[in-house]
């Protein structure tokens, strides 16, 4: 948590500069970090309440919210703007024109989930796997289970990741799963960071 100064610490620091530079021509340089410093972490802990503040919340498809992001073991984080855009039902044909074909093509039907990213945060991240958190929950409260394609891009639904995604950009990928006959998406969730337990979530509707 950032520390700060009592405000008659701050006026006795503001008080010696001056003094410094009325009695000894210093210049102020190190009141000035001092001030725009504390002025940053304000900013940094204003960014951090913003961030996840729709963790364990249902949206309405279509509303983006921002998050943080964080990846795996090298601590990377960053700040992203995330939105679950539509929810789509695709095609084992199509499934099979881009030379992937599911074992359980007779019990399953396959959606398409469509989010758009933009990075909202002060650095590039490489191979961020920004799709990988993204997930589908069906109308009887089962996580329904992605398609694994590997390199294999699904024309009807592509989905993959940038290798760098710089400062501002933005990029929209879409994810197939397969849905077990009877059932219907629900709920497309997210998490990623320190809030894996309070996805955020979207409202499929019908």
């Amino acid at each position: 948590m950032p520390t700060y100064r009592p405000r008659t610490a701050r006026s006795g620091t503001a008080l010696l500069c001056a003094l410094g530079v009325a009695l000894l021509g210093l210049t102020a340089t190190g009141c000035e970090d001092d001030t725009a410093a504390s002025g940053r972490r304000q900013s940094a802990t204003r960014a951090d309440v913003a961030a996840d503040r729709d963790g364990g919340r249902t949206l309405p498809l279509g509303e983006p919210t921002s998050i943080t992001y964080k990846r795996g073991s090298d601590h990377v984080r960053g700040a992203l703007r995330v939105t679950a855009v539509s929810v789509r039902k695709g095609t084992h044909t199509e499934l099979r024109t881009a030379g992937v074909t599911p074992s359980d093509v007779r019990t399953t039907q396959p959606y398409y989930v469509t989010m758009t990213f933009e990075n909202l945060g002060g650095n590039s991240l490489h191979y961020p796997f920004l799709n990988t958190p993204t997930g589908l929950v069906d109308t009887s409260g089962v996580d329904d289970q992605p398609l694994i394609t590997g390199d294999t891009e699904v024309t009807a639904c592509p989905g993959k990741d940038p290798d760098d995604f710089a400062v501002g950009a933005k990029v929209s990928l879409c994810k197939v799963f397969l849905v077990p006959h009877g059932v219907r998406p629900s709920v497309v969730t997210y998490s990623t960071g320190d809030d894996t337990k309070r996805p955020v979530n979207w409202k499929v509707t019908r």
